[in-house]
C-alpha cells in the first residue's frame, strides 16, 4: 500500500469511526427542502466576500456538491457548461511522442477565444499559459478536483488583481476548509464501466472547540483505457491535510499540505481516420512504458483584522517531478525518455485592505513574488541506424535548465459616488526574467550549449481596469469595463537546422485589452435569473514557437510566429425555478475569433501560407447547454433527477498550411454539428447517505477532440491523428454516507 491509499485509508476509516457517536445522538436528519426562490451564492472572485450577483463581472460558479452527484470530477467536466469556455485542466504526464509534459494545468483553457502561447518544437515544459488556475489562492495549486466547495470562472482579463497569466481569465478552485465547531466526515465511492473505481473520502475535526480544527481528505481514481485497456489506463492518488486555527476573533492561520500522484500509459492502440473523415481505423501498438509525475504542495494563508484594515498573507510552495519513457515502433523505430528532475516554484502574495463593507470607498492593495526553477531531460533514440555511424544510437540529446522570477504590485479602489452607483479603478505592475540554457547532442556530434547569458530576457507590464456599474433596482445591476490581461512573457529553445544549435525563442510580453458590457437580474420575485454580457478582445499577440515553418523539409525549422488576435462575443446564463421543485438552467455563448497576419524575423519564411485560416481552431461558433433539476419528495427521503444537453456549432479542431486544404485535407480537421446528453439520479436517504446513478454522452457520441493533430502523406488523406477520440458513453454509481 503506497503513501496516498494509506492516507486516503486513514481519512476513510477516521470518518467511520467519528460518524458512530454522531449516529448514535442524533435521528437521521431528514433531507433538506427545495427553497422556493433562488439563493445567493457567496464569492470571492474579487478578493472580497460578496454574492455572484452583486459581483460586476462575469463569473459563472459549480457548486462541489453538485458536481459530486452528477460525477463530474474532471475539469473539463466541470467547465463544460460554462459560456465561452472551451477545454480543462491539460495532462500533466508527458506520453506523447514530441515529448511534451506540462506542470502548467492551464494551458489546457481557452477563454473567450484566447489560446495559450506555446514553445519551443521538442520542449518538455511549458510556457506561460493565456488563463490562470487557483485552487485555495495558491497559483497553478493541485488537488482541484475533490472536497470541492465551489468554483469560481472569472471570463475576461484579470490582470489587475490576479496578474501572472490571467490574460483571459481566471479558474478560481475552493476545496473544503476546516470548521472549528463541528464534526463531520464523509466518504463516497464510485464505480462504472471501463472498470471505473475512484472512492473519494473527508473528515473535519474540532481539536479545541472554536479554536483549532484539522481537516484530511483524500482521492483515488483508476480507469482503463476507451480503446486499449492498458494502453489508455489512467490513474491518480490525491491527499490533502488542512489546518486551521483562530486563536482570537480577529486572527486566522490556515496550514495545508496536498500531494498527487498520477500515472498514464500510452500507445496500445492507434486510432487513424479512414477514407472518409467520420471513419476510423483501430491498429493494434505496443504498449509504452508508464508515464508517472507527483506534485508536493504547502502552503498558508494567513489572515490578521486591525479594525479598520485587514492583512492577508499567502504564502505556497509547490514541487513536480516527471519522469516518462515513451515508445513508437514502425517507420520512426524511436524510444523517448522524457524527465524533469527539478521543479519547483515559491510564491508569496500579500494583500491588505479597509474591512468597513458599507464604506463608500472600498480599496485594495497587494504584492506577490513568484520563483520558479526546473531542468528537464529530453532523450530521442532510434533503433533505426543514424547517421553519422548509421547504427541505432541517439538523434538528439538534451539538458534545459530554467529560472523564472516575478514581482508584482497592484491597487484597485471602488468608490460610490452615489447609493446606486459605482466607480472601480485599478493599476498592476509586474516584472518578470526568464533564464534558460541548455546543453544539446544530435546524431552523436559534439555538445553544443546555450549559455545563460545568452538565454536571458527581461519582461515587465502595466495593467489596468475601469469599471462603472449602476443598481436600475436592488436585483438589477449594469455594468460596463474595460480591463487588460497580460502574457509576461517567455524564453524557450528550439534547435537551428543543419547545425543543430540551439537558438533562443524569446515570446514577447503582450497585452490584452477587453470592453464589456454586462447586465445581472433576478425577476420574478426571485423565481428567475437572467445574466447576459457581450464583449470585444484586442490581444496584441498570440505566440508560438512550436511551428515547424518549412513542413516536409530535411530538417524541422521552428521560428516565432506572432500574430494579433481580436475575439468579440456575448453570453448568457438563465436559471429559472417556475415551480418548488423544479429548476431549469441554460447557457450560451457567442465566439466570433480571428488571428491577423502572422509575422517572423525569419528571412524568406511566408508564415501566412501555414495557415488556411485565420479562424482560431478549436473554438465553436456557439456553444450552450440546457438542463432540469427536478426534486421528488418520498417521506423523509428525497429523489433528485438532473437531465443535460451541451451542443456546438461546428468548427475545425486544427489549424492546417494553405498547401494540405488544397490537397483535400480540411475535412479531416473538421468537426459538425453536436450535441451530448448526460443524466443522473440520486436518492438522497435520510440526511446521510445518498446513491446516485449516472449516464455521461448517452447517445455514445464520437468526434475528434481539440488539437488533433493530422499526419500529411503527400496527396493522400491523413490517416492518422491524436491517439484518442471523444469521451465515450460513460455510466457508473455512487455511494455517499456523510455525516
Amino acid at each position: 500500500m503506497n503513501r496516498i491509499q494509506f492516507l486516503l485509508s486513514t481519512s476513510v476509516l477516521g470518518c467511520a469511526v467519528l460518524i458512530q457517536p454522531a449516529f448514535a445522538q442524533n435521528a437521521p436528519a431528514p433531507a433538506a427542502a427545495q427553497p422556493q426562490v433562488l439563493q445567493e451564492v457567496v464569492v470571492t472572485a474579487e478578493h472580497r466576500t460578496s454574492t455572484a450577483q452583486k459581483t460586476a463581472a462575469s463569473v459563472s460558479v459549480r457548486t462541489g456538491s453538485d458536481m459530486l452527484t452528477q460525477g463530474r470530477y474532471q475539469l473539463s467536466d466541470i467547465l463544460e457548461d460554462v459560456p465561452g469556455v472551451v477545454g480543462g485542466a491539460a495532462n500533466g504526464v508527458s506520453t506523447g511522442i514530441q515529448g511534451l509534459g506540462t506542470d502548467n494545468p492551464a494551458t489546457g483553457l481557452t477563454i473567450r477565444g484566447v489560446q495559450s502561447n506555446t514553445g519551443g518544437g521538442g520542449g518538455v515544459t511549458t510556457t506561460a499559459a493565456s488563463a490562470a488556475i487557483y485552487v485555495d489562492d495558491v497559483y497553478n495549486g493541485i488537488g482541484g478536483g475533490y472536497d470541492l466547495d465551489r468554483v469560481e470562472v472569472l471570463r475576461g482579463p484579470q490582470g489587475t488583481l490576479y496578474g501572472r497569466s490571467a490574460t483571459a481569465g481566471v479558474v478560481a478552485i475552493h476545496t473544503h476548509d476546516p470548521s472549528t465547531t463541528q464534526l463531520s466526515g464523509q466518504v463516497a465511492a464510485e464505480y462504472g464501466n471501463y472498470d471505473l473505481r475512484h472512492v473519494t473520502g473527508d473528515v473535519n475535526v474540532p481539536l479545541i472547540q472554536d479554536k483549532l480544527a484539522v481537516r484530511v481528505s483524500g482521492n483515488e481514481y483508476e480507469r482503463d483505457g476507451y480503446y486499449s485497456a492498458d494502453g489508455g489506463a489512467v490513474a491518480s492518488a490525491d491527499a490533502r491535510v488542512k489546518v486551521l486555527w483562530t486563536p482570537t476573533d480577529n486572527f486566522s492561520a490556515l496550514l495545508g499540505y496536498a500531494q498527487q500522484y498520477n500515472v498514464t500509459n500510452s500507445e496500445g492502440v492507434s486510432i487513424n481516420q479512414g477514407a472518409s473523415p467520420s471513419t476510423f481505423v483501430f491498429l493494434p501498438e505496443p504498449l509504452s512504458p508508464t508515464g508517472n509525475n507527483n506534485f508536493h504542495q504547502y502552503w498558508g494563508n494567513f489572515n490578521l483584522n486591525l479594525g479598520p484594515v485587514a492583512i492577508t498573507y499567502i504564502p505556497a510552495y509547490r514541487t513536480w517531478h516527471q519522469n516518462a519513457v515513451v515508445s513508437q515502433r514502425g517507420a520512426f523505430n524511436v524510444n523517448q525518455t522524457v524527465q524533469t528532475p527539478t521543479d519547483w516554484f515559491m510564491t508569496h502574495e500579500l494583500r491588505i485592505h479597509n474591512t468597513d463593507n458599507d464604506a463608500k470607498l472600498k480599496w485594495q492593495a497587494g504584492f506577490l513574488y513568484y520563483d520558479n526553477q526546473l531542468s528537464d531531460v529530453n532523450n530521442l533514440y532510434s533503433l533505426n541506424p543514424v547517421p553519422p555511424l548509421f547504427l541505432p544510437g541517439y538523434i538528439f540529446q538534451s539538458a534545459t535548465t530554467k529560472s523564472t522570477t516575478a514581482e508584482g504590485g497592484f491597487a484597485e479602489a471602488t468608490y460610490a459616488f452615489a447609493p446606486d452607483t459605482r466607480l472601480t479603478g485599478g493599476l498592476r505592475y509586474d516584472h518578470t526574467q526568464v533564464v534558460n540554457s541548455e546543453a544539446y547532442r544530435a546524431f552523436g556530434g559534439a555538445p553544443l550549449t546555450l549559455t545563460p547569458g545568452q538565454g536571458t530576457r527581461d519582461f515587465s507590464n502595466l495593467t489596468y481596469k475601469v469599471r462603472l456599474e449602476h443598481d436600475l433596482t436592488p436585483r438589477n445591476l449594469l455594468y460596463a469595463m474595460i480591463s487588460t490581461g497580460a502574457s509576461p512573457g517567455d524564453v524557450t529553445i528550439v534547435t537551428a537546422p543543419v547545425t543543430n544549435q540551439p537558438t533562443v525563442q524569446a515570446l514577447k510580453a503582450e497585452t490584452l485589452t477587453a470592453y464589456e458590457l454586462g447586465s445581472k437580474n433576478r425577476f420574478l420575485d426571485n423565481h428567475l435569473q437572467v445574466n447576459g454580457d457581450v464583449y470585444f478582445n484586442d490581444y496584441g499577440g498570440f505566440q508560438t514557437a512550436g511551428e515547424d515553418v518549412t513542413p516536409g523539409g530535411t530538417y524541422p525549422t521552428f521560428s516565432t510566429l506572432v500574430s494579433p488576435m481580436k475575439s468579440y462575443g456575448a453570453e448568457l446564463e438563465v436559471v429559472a425555478r417556475p415551480w418548488a421543485n423544479g429548476t431549469i438552467t441554460a447557457n450560451g455563448s457567442y465566439t466570433n475569433a480571428r488571428y491577423g497576419n502572422f509575422t517572423t524575423d525569419l528571412p524568406g519564411v511566408q508564415p501566412n501560407t501555414l495557415f488556411s485560416t485565420k479562424v482560431v481552431p478549436g473554438v465553436a461558433p456557439f456553444q450552450g447547454s440546457v438542463a432540469y433539476d427536478h426534486r421528488i419528495p418520498i417521506g423523509d427521503n428525497t429523489l433528485l433527477l438532473h437531465g443535460d444537453v451541451h451542443f456546438f456549432t461546428a468548427h475545425d479542431t486544427a489549424s492546417i498550411p494553405v498547401a494540405w486544404q488544397a490537397a483535400g485535407v480540411e475535412p479531416f480537421v473538421h468537426v459538425p454539428d453536436e450535441a451530448i446528453g448526460d443524466f443522473d439520479a440520486t436518492l438522497l436517504i435520510g440526511g446521510h447517505y445518498s446513491i446516485t446513478a449516472y449516464v455521461r454522452n448517452v447517445a455514445d457520441t464520437r468526434f475528434i477532440p481539440n488539437n488533433w493533430n493530422v499526419d500529411y502523406q503527400g496527396s493522400m488523406p491523413p490517416p492518422a491523428g491524436e491517439p484518442s477520440l471523444s469521451d465515450p458513453r460513460t455510466f457508473g454509481v455512487i455511494l455517499t454516507a456523510k455525516y
